[in-house]
């Protein structure tokens, strides 16, 4: 499968992302109130509860119509989270409760492309949370080969732009060549930890101990450089 096939536009993504959605309201709803002030390492600016506001103010704008202005996304990101960081759990749920089934509405009417991009921020979102609290993954394989359409599609599209070079990503056996010009090198993995890593989840070295054929050094140089606007690795943890 080339990067940038046609996507599956039969899939419904504002199915994808409610199920995403009563994944994290039953993840906070079950925690202890302290649990809601840990800080979620992913974010390390943000507690669980500032990533449920980060989420649940995202759709409440977007509904409306109000998008990020001359402050930029990330300060306007920041903004969604500081209106709410005082407001009550069961308040934050239910704006989310009022505001999803619009948004997932509007993820329906705009296509699969927009609608994997939102289903990959909240799962990602999600999966921040759940890392930094110990609990199981979702891993819920739908969820997962939306997501990772939309990561693996924004580096086809940075790599394709440089034109240095491809690299060929095999996600439970499917392929799919990135960017454009010679094959650097190929990767394969499963397709929850591709999506961890292409969502800048996990660091460079975590990322060379997947499974590569090919040169990897030229390759890993070519997706740092392509994730240098928008998203940034982690560093690697001290051996």
């Amino acid at each position: 499968m080339i990067g940038d096939a046609p996507r599956d536009a039969g899939i419904d993504t504002g199915a994808v992302y409610e199920h995403t959605r009563q994944r994290f309201v039953a993840t906070v709803r079950a925690l202890a109130p302290s649990a809601l002030d840990a800080i979620v390492p992913a974010t390390p600016e943000w507690s669980v509860h500032d990533v449920l506001a980060h989420v649940v103010g995202l759709a409440t704008e977007l509904n409306a119509a109000r998008f990020p202005g001359d402050e930029g996304p990330d300060e306007w990101g920041r903004r969604l989270v500081a209106l709410r960081r005082h407001t009550g759990l069961d308040e934050l749920l239910g704006e989310w409760a009022r505001e999803a089934p619009p948004f997932e509405d509007g993820l329906r009417l705009f296509g699969y492309e927009t609608g994997s991009h939102f289903c990959a921020d909240l799962h990602c979102h999600l999966q921040d949370v759940l890392d930094s609290l110990g609990l199981p993954p979702d891993d819920d394989p739908l969820t997962v080969r939306v997501s990772l359409d939309h990561y693996l599609g924004f580096l086809h599209e940075k790599l394709g732009e440089r034109a240095a070079g491809s690299v060929v990503v095999v996600a439970d056996g499917v392929e799919r060549t990135l960017g454009a010009g010679p094959v650097v090198a190929t990767v394969r993995a499963g397709g929850f930890d591709l999506l961890r890593s292409f969502s800048a989840r996990r660091s460079l070295g975590s990322i060379r101990g997947l499974h590569w054929t090919g040169d990897v050094d030229a390759a890993l140089a070519l997706v740092a450089e392509a994730y240098v606007v928008g998203y940034s690795f982690p560093p690697d943890q001290p051996a």
